[in-house]
């Protein structure tokens, strides 16, 4: 697999494309492995609870989600399944980049953060107060902000400031439009990351996967609740 660095994220799923399970970058590495005595190191080993349980050499897709937004989907036979470690060997070195739906994917957040300052016309103006808002969505290229009081306008620079888990990220961020609500009354700010090195790409992709994954496990957990009513309901 090619630049394994810059892997956030892998899904793994059955040739007709149905999603077996995936996996953040905390819960698979890339050993040097042996088999029949001969040294490979085209080997992704994933380690979490309640893995499915699959056959010996099982074909399945490995999907990449790379910090640029890129998704790289590669072939692969699975080579040992345990409830709570599975290892697949790769056979598509270089994988096949999948067409993406849009580079920059986004998801819906409460993330409170900090403003303690703004550009304007090169001039800087800092806060003797900070301003705290709230992050309503957010991806690898930018941030929708809940509207301030005094409010901004498109053009300014913001210096930002919100945690990725226990770290926090200093950003600089461009107000790019104003969106206001039906009575005209002002919703927020989309605004563009103007600041982003690798470090920081890497954190806002954790941020979006972490989001993306407690959404999806609340939905499940949702549909369970109903699933469980609705036999409730029917058994009475």
């Amino acid at each position: 697999m090619r630049d394994r660095s810059g892997i956030m994220s892998v899904r793994v799923t059955g040739m007709d494309g149905s999603l077996l399970f995936e996996a953040d970058s905390e819960h698979f590495s890339f050993p040097r492995m042996f088999i029949h005595n001969m040294p490979v190191n085209n080997i992704i080993m994933i380690k979490q609870k309640s893995l499915p349980q699959f056959e010996a050499d099982s074909a399945v897709y490995v999907i990449a989600h790379m910090k640029n937004g890129d998704r790289i989907k590669y072939t692969g036979r699975v080579k040992l399944s345990l409830e709570n470690q599975i290892n697949i060997q790769i056979r598509d070195e270089y994988g096949t980049l999948m067409e993406e739906r849009r580079r920059y994917f986004k998801v819906q957040s409460s993330l409170r953060c900090v403003i303690s300052g703004y550009e304007r016309d090169d001039t800087v103006y800092e806060f003797e107060t900070p301003l705290i808002s709230t992050i309503k969505n957010v991806s690898i290229g930018g941030v929708f902000i809940e509207g301030t009081d005094p409010p901004f306008r498109k053009g300014d620079i913001l210096l930002l400031n919100f945690k990725v888990e226990r770290e926090v990220v200093g950003a600089v961020v461009e107000v790019l439009r104003l969106q206001l609500f039906s009575d005209g009354t002002l919703e927020g700010y989309g605004c563009e990351f103007t600041n982003v090195d690798k470090k920081m790409e890497g954190l806002l992709a954790k941020l979006v996967y972490g989001i993306q994954m407690k959404q999806r496990q609340e939905k499940l957990e949702n549909d369970l609740r109903k699933e469980e009513a609705q036999k409730r309901i029917k058994g009475s």
